[in-house]
């Protein structure tokens, strides 16, 4: 510490103890003041607001609840974003009050569980102690409870989770056969999962987004104005399951050439072309060796190609067989997913339409093209018509990137803002219940 600190820290502290006999009124037992070593060179606390504590526990006047029993109280809030309030409460009684606290904005902030590996966060994030900002002293019950909220997703559809997870416990109590309390039971652990996975995803989707939303089945793109455009949409089939991801839309193809992936060419090409070799030329697919080179496919005996390694690339020509259709909409990630057009326009009249091999299927792809496109005044519906119709692929970069996010919701507002319960379709639930009912919170070392 440096000498020329010490005169002002030491009036600090003097400062700081005169005053203290008038907090203690309202002051958390337990909470102390920086001490001296924490001085830096300006004579300024180094340590961060958030973490300065008074090193002298104050009484408790008799009768008056204090900061710390209103922050503890206010845990039991989080029962009504879907999680148990025991073990943060256990956490404060070890002596953590402020750690369970910042624990459970951190978690309603962030969610419980790690999406990938659906562990617990055990570590509060710190950069949301300033949500105690002037109620750590005198803050009561509803100030430390309106403080976590804050912290929670403000997105529309939380709320409206966090309404229907209401409604379905006080409807639970009232049912009269236990048939009836059990399927109230798993709509309730439905929307605890739901209301996870929604604090899992970016606090903010963007000005204008869209939603892939796998167990709807559907695509929505939502406007700026919060007008929502709904499409029909067909995801991967259990065996290629589409990923939970978001990214930001980068441009547009019309009348895309389709580059079949190395996966797909030995999966699904390879006994295609084997069963029905003149499928090769009648479906517009053309062969090359891997150094580029134009393969003949009518030189090529199918039967006796190996699926690894496979020696060919495969590319399919724009028109109307093409896989992609007339359009794909391009976001590009590891997992190259993207939207697209397609030929098989029957499989959207099935309810369950998980098809393809991971990417995203649209119905009417060209108005979903054309909502991507509306802030690019060259690219109206007439112009992307007339792209359309050369045949030729024609590539549009966006002049300012699109959010998307692709998830997986299994319970979510519909159009009406009536709340839809979807089939789990890959199955996915019951591992983010497991692991939210397993979730332990263990205190900070040394509490």
């Amino acid at each position: 510490m440096s000498l020329r600190c010490l005169p002002l820290c030491l009036r600090r502290l003097a400062a700081g103890l005169v005053l203290l006999a008038a907090a203690c009124a309202h002051q958390p037992a337990g909470v102390s003041v920086a001490t001296l070593n924490d001085c830096d060179a300006s004579g300024a606390t180094a340590l961060p607001p958030e973490s300065v504590s008074l090193a002298v526990a104050c009484p408790v006047a008799p009768g008056a609840e204090t900061g710390a029993a209103a922050m503890r109280a206010a845990l039991s809030h989080v029962a009504a974003h879907g999680l148990d309030p025991a073990p943060y409460e256990a956490l404060a009684d070890a002596g953590g009050v402020r750690d369970a606290w910042l624990l459970a904005a951190t978690h309603l902030r962030h969610g419980v569980l790690d999406p990938d590996t659906l562990a617990p966060r055990t570590a509060p994030d710190l950069t949301l102690a300033p949500l105690l900002t002037g109620i750590a002293l005198t803050g009561d019950t509803d100030a430390f409870t309106a403080a976590l909220d804050r912290a929670a997703p403000t997105r529309s559809e939380y709320a409206a989770l966090r309404a229907e997870l209401s409604r379905q416990r006080a409807l639970s109590t009232l049912l009269p056969s236990p048939e009836d309390r059990a399927a109230a039971e798993t709509r309730i652990a439905t929307l605890r999962i739901n209301l996870e996975r929604l604090r899992w995803l970016p606090s903010d989707y963007g000005e204008r987004y869209v939603l892939a939303n796998i167990p709807a089945f559907e695509v929505s793109a939502v406007s700026a104005d919060g007008a929502v455009e709904r499409h029909s949409a067909i995801f991967g089939k259990l065996s290629t399951q589409t990923p939970e991801f978001s990214d930001q839309i980068e441009y547009v193809i019309f009348n895309p050439w389709w580059e079949v992936p190395p996966s797909i060419a030995r999966r699904d090409k390879l006994p295609q072309f084997r069963a029905s070799p003149g499928d090769v030329t009648r479906l517009g697919y053309r062969v090359y060796d891997h150094d580029g080179n134009a393969i003949d496919p009518s030189t090529i005996d199918w039967a006796t190609v190996p699926a690894s390694p496979f020696p060919y690339q495969i590319r399919q020509a724009p028109g109307a067989a093409n896989a992609l259709g007339q359009v794909k909409i391009m976001f590009p990630n590891p997992d190259n997913v993207y939207l697209h057009d397609t030929p098989e326009k029957a499989l959207f009249d099935k309810e369950v339409r998980a098809f393809s091999s991971g990417c995203i299927r649209v119905k009417d792809p060209l108005g979903l093209a054309e909502w991507v496109l509306n802030d690019m005044p060259d690219w109206d519906r007439t112009a992307i018509d007339a792209a359309v119709a050369t045949g030729k692929e024609t590539r549009v970069d966006l002049d300012t990137t699109i959010p998307v996010h692709v998830v997986y919701l299994t319970a979510s507002p519909g159009a009406d803002g009536e709340i839809v319960y979807s089939a789990d379709v890959y199955e996915r639930d019951a591992a983010v219940l497991d692991a939210l009912n397993a979730a332990a919170i263990a205190p900070p070392s040394g509490t």
